[in-house]
């Protein structure tokens, strides 16, 4: 029988040997997906490239905006979960305009090194000019990294706070009815006036902790950019904060446990083009909420449309397991594909290619006699 393959030479792996003579690796494809029904977020609609940007209307206000404080009636934006979901954003608050423009992590002063960042999200308040940044990492393996942050709100002598962990608050791949949790810590210095000690410096330790749920999908109506089509995204967020006082406490000590509610909507080529921040409350807040701390509206953007396509696979291996009488392929992930069509051909004629599977995943099993040829391909999809 014919040895044709068509990759790199695979290397031995005990106790499986490599499929030769009976088995055949055919090229790797890539082709475009058609798109239908509800939209797939991929990391390619997120910002995450020097020089775009994008701006929101809010009525987030603080130590960064000049303007007043204004708590908001958000029941009906919020809407309802589920599919074919409309949310009219095209009024709402504009006591502040920020602009979010992407810039190399060395645009900010800082002596602090978030390692792991390639981008920096700079926040810029219309009202005040004062800014804030996030330090990230947008990639098609992984989505959204976010190491750490500027914040002069938080710290303002040391406003550099890097994370302990990596926090990936939005994954490569997101489609309706996903969920995945995030978590990290970091610290800061809470400097402050207390009743019998005076001016502290108190050590400040927050864990984070956030579940996310992709619970409706549908059309959003957004200020100067129409409508377009978006899933909603559903985050709690639970704060437990811990603080020392030297001479006084000297082990963390938990103070407090907050939680917050997020809603994200995100669009294609567009990120995030409306969120909703509820309350700050000591226990969870429900689903439904009608007063939110802040609204942000998206109206103007530079991100484009995106060229990316689908790549091909590489490096995909063959292995068998003689006493089960399967076939294991496995191959490294494409940039910018969001599933894996596999395929096999028993006789390579045009007309001879069958379906094994779909999927996510960068591995696939197929049960074969060891006495037949077959040949594989895998094709990427957008």
């Amino acid at each position: 029988m014919i040895k044709f393959i068509l990759t790199e030479t695979p290397t031995n792996r005990l106790p499986r040997r490599w499929v030769t003579a009976w088995a055949i690796a055919l090229g790797m494809l890539s082709v475009p997906g058609e798109s239908l029904g509800q939209i797939t977020i991929t990391a390619k609609d997120m910002f995450g490239k020097e020089g775009q940007y994008y701006k929101m209307y809010s009525n987030f206000v603080g130590h960064f905006s000049e303007a007043a404080r204004e708590e908001v009636d958000v029941f009906d934006y919020i809407g309802e979960a589920g599919e074919d979901q409309v949310w009219d954003f095209r009024e709402g608050p504009e006591d502040e305009t920020i602009q979010f423009d992407y810039v190399k992590p060395s645009a900010i002063d800082t002596d602090v090194e978030f390692e792991g960042a390639t981008i920096v999200e700079r926040a810029t308040f219309d009202s005040s000019g004062r800014k804030k940044s996030l330090f990230l990492d947008v990639s098609a393996a992984r989505g959204r990294d976010v190491y750490g942050f500027h914040d002069i709100s938080i710290d303002e002598e040391d406003p550099a706070i890097p994370f302990s962990t990596r926090l990936n608050d939005f994954p490569a791949v997101i489609k309706f009815g996903d969920s995945w949790n995030a978590n990290t810590t970091f610290e800061f210095v809470t400097r402050q006036s207390m009743l019998g000690l005076g001016d502290i410096e108190a050590p400040t330790k927050q864990v984070y902790q956030s579940e996310m749920t992709v619970d409706g999908h549908g059309i959003i109506i957004l200020p100067d950019l129409g409508f377009n089509d978006c899933l909603r995204v559903n985050e709690l967020v639970q704060y437990d904060t811990f603080i020392k006082i030297p001479g006084v406490i000297e082990d963390w000590q938990k103070a407090s446990t907050d939680f917050v509610r997020n809603y994200y909507w995100l669009s294609k080529d567009m990120g995030i083009v409306a969120q909703i921040s509820s309350v700050q409350d000591t226990v969870p807040i429900p689903d439904e909420f009608s007063i939110a701390s802040a609204v942000w509206r998206q109206f103007e953007n530079n991100h484009g449309d995106s060229i990316e396509v689908p790549q091909s696979v590489e490096g995909l291996e063959i292995s068998l397991d003689t006493k089960g009488n399967r076939v294991l392929l496995s191959w490294k992930k494409a940039e910018n594909t969001l599933e894996y069509l596999v395929q096999f051909n028993d006789t390579l004629s045009a007309n001879g290619w069958k379906d094994l599977k779909t999927t996510s995943g960068n591995f696939a099993l197929d049960s074969i006699s060891t006495k037949k040829g077959r040949f594989y391909r895998i094709v990427s999809l957008e």
